[in-house]
């Protein structure tokens, strides 16, 4: 990965997505914008509080960065599910309960947005198909990865051996404590020695490996070709914003990508 100032923006790019011509692709940091107080920054989300007059100044700002426009972006009510829609123009209204977009089509950026899930963007560079995915606990238990990856393939004909795929920084596995509730959950999506894959033990809790979990998925998937933002969102607070930290009254950043 490596970070870009562009337009008072800090953005942080895919080095796996450099020297690919037709594809466009950032995730956003709290630097830059014009939100204030606990949403100061670069925040793309109006849901918790902020006003909506600064996300979408704030919206203009990252897709000015990334050479978009404004009025095509396709964005989504994302809901913690394994839903996938496939975008067929842009700046349409976002569809609700959805978790990843999937498109083909050239000037249409797709926006996931985030305080702690993982961002991640699959291209398929030989059939020019981008798709872009919001993933938390909930997310990655469903394996919407499996989910987008199979509509690209029924859609455009993808071969995840074909597909690049950039995920973005997200809460690490030190910052993530996780109870009883939860483990019966990870047990039962993951019976096989599933606290020694994705489960640490420190005085006495249990903390959970995400991006671990996210990377076994996309092995099994046949996706090899990928890069791990290794930042957690937690513990940078000057760049990010966290939900686990900061609660409710947080921004979101986003990862934003299109195909030129």
């Amino acid at each position: 990965m490596h970070t870009e100032d562009k337009g008072g923006l800090k953005l942080i790019r895919f080095d796996c997505f450099t020297g690919l011509p037709g594809l466009s692709c950032a995730v956003s940091t709290r630097q830059g914008g014009v939100s204030e107080g606990s949403f100061k920054g670069l925040n793309l989300c109006s849901a918790n509080g902020d006003s909506a007059e600064n996300v979408e100044a704030n919206l203009a700002l990252f897709c000015e960065a990334l050479g978009a426009e404004p009025a095509r972006l396709e964005r989504m009510r994302q809901r913690h599910t394994a839903n996938v829609a496939v975008v067929e123009g842009g700046g349409g209204v976002p569809p609700d309960n959805t978790d990843a977009l999937i498109t083909a089509v050239p000037g249409v950026p797709l926006l996931a947005l985030s305080a702690d899930c993982a961002l991640t963007a699959f291209y398929d560079n030989e059939r020019r198909v981008l798709a872009v995915v919001h993933s938390g606990w909930r997310g990655a238990f469903l394996n919407i990865y499996s989910a987008v990856l199979s509509v690209m393939r029924l859609r455009f004909g993808t071969v995840p051996g074909d597909v690049i795929a950039g995920i973005s920084p997200m809460i690490s596995a030190a910052h993530y404590p996780v109870r009883g509730d939860f483990l019966e959950k990870l047990k039962a999506f993951y019976p096989d020695g599933a606290e020694r894959r994705f489960l640490g033990l420190k005085d006495g809790l249990h903390f959970f490996n995400l991006r671990e979990l996210l990377r076994e998925q996309l092995g099994s998937l046949g996706v090899k070709n990928h890069e791990f933002m290794h930042i957690c969102t937690f513990a940078e607070k000057d760049m990010f914003y966290s939900w686990r930290r900061d609660g409710e009254k947080t921004g979101r950043f986003g990862l934003m990508a299109m195909i030129k």
